[in-house]
């Protein structure tokens, strides 16, 4: 007797949202609105808190001047800081593609740049398929989230929540570089 396949339909990817661009007081939220985490930041620590376990802090990014220098997980590595650029280290894949690639509990994981404001991140033993897309929007876009996670990524929700953070700052400050050198991009900044 010859078995037969059965297909299912895969499990539709998670959005995520943000609700402000404000590091000082976002939060990020699954929908339909189920707060995850809060961001606070003081100008010299940006904390993530974890609204689903009181007190629980899920990373505390210490800041220089523009970008963190240095990240904790209170909960990994004896809360020790460990470089930003050591967890995700920037690099150039085969294919001339510019990368970071994210160090975490389940092995290394790849931010690929598709273009200046999105990045998908794939497993680096397998570039063909993302696990996330990532899109980082200078203004919350209504009804547009922050990110998708595939649904067996959950794993790894708190390790792209917190490079998304990094990734959307420093995509942001390149941002605001090209408009100190180069000038705006011709829209209105007074209205």
């Amino acid at each position: 007797m010859d078995s037969t396949t059965t297909l299912v339909n895969p499990t539709p990817p998670t959005p995520y949202f943000l609700t402000s661009t404000d590091s000082k007081n976002a939060t990020f939220y699954a929908h339909p609105g189920i707060p995850l985490y809060t961001i606070t930041d003081d100008g010299k620590q940006m904390i993530v808190n974890d609204r689903r376990t009181p007190g629980r802090i899920a990373a505390i990014f210490h800041q220089r001047e523009i970008l963190p220098n240095t990240i904790s997980f209170p909960e990994r590595n004896g809360n020790a800081p460990i470089s930003v650029q050591k967890w995700l280290r920037k690099t150039k894949l085969a294919d001339g593609t510019i990368a970071f690639v994210m160090g975490t509990d389940y092995g290394p994981y790849v931010w690929k740049i598709i273009s200046s404001h999105r990045q998908k991140v794939y497993a680096q033993y397998d570039l063909d398929r993302p696990i996330a897309s990532c899109s980082f929007h200078a203004t919350v876009s209504n009804g547009k989230p922050a990110f998708l996670l595939e649904y067996d990524a959950e794993p790894l929700r708190e390790d792209i929540l917190l490079a998304y953070l990094l990734q959307r700052q420093r995509v942001i400050s390149e941002d605001r570089l090209i408009d100190v050198f180069v000038g705006s991009s011709g829209a209105d900044k007074t209205s």
